[in-house]
């Protein structure tokens, strides 16, 4: 957790997940504090040894659903929220 950068107080609990390829503010990120560059999808949408082992080979939605059922089992889900989202599209 890297403290006073690109937090939210509206949005965020006080902690970001970086995702360096997702966009040029979280690769900025991701640099400036040397994280690691990762990927954990492949190709084919399934997990990759990083994104966890448990999870390795799974499907990223089936993924995320056993994530959630497993804090959910240890008493740590807190629930899901929708917001809106920006999605930047290429008009050419």
């Amino acid at each position: 957790v890297a403290p006073g950068v690109a937090l939210s107080p509206w949005l965020s609990p006080g902690a970001v997940k970086v995702t360096p390829g997702h966009s040029p503010q979280d690769l900025a990120l991701a640099r400036a504090h040397g994280l690691p560059l990762l990927s954990v999808i492949g190709d084919d949408g399934a997990l990759c040894p990083p994104g966890g082992g448990w999870l390795q080979g799974v499907p990223r939605f089936e993924a995320r659903a056993r994530v959630v059922a497993a804090l959910a089992q240890r008493g740590l889900f807190r629930g899901v929220q929708d917001h809106a989202m920006t999605l930047p599209l290429c008009r050419y």
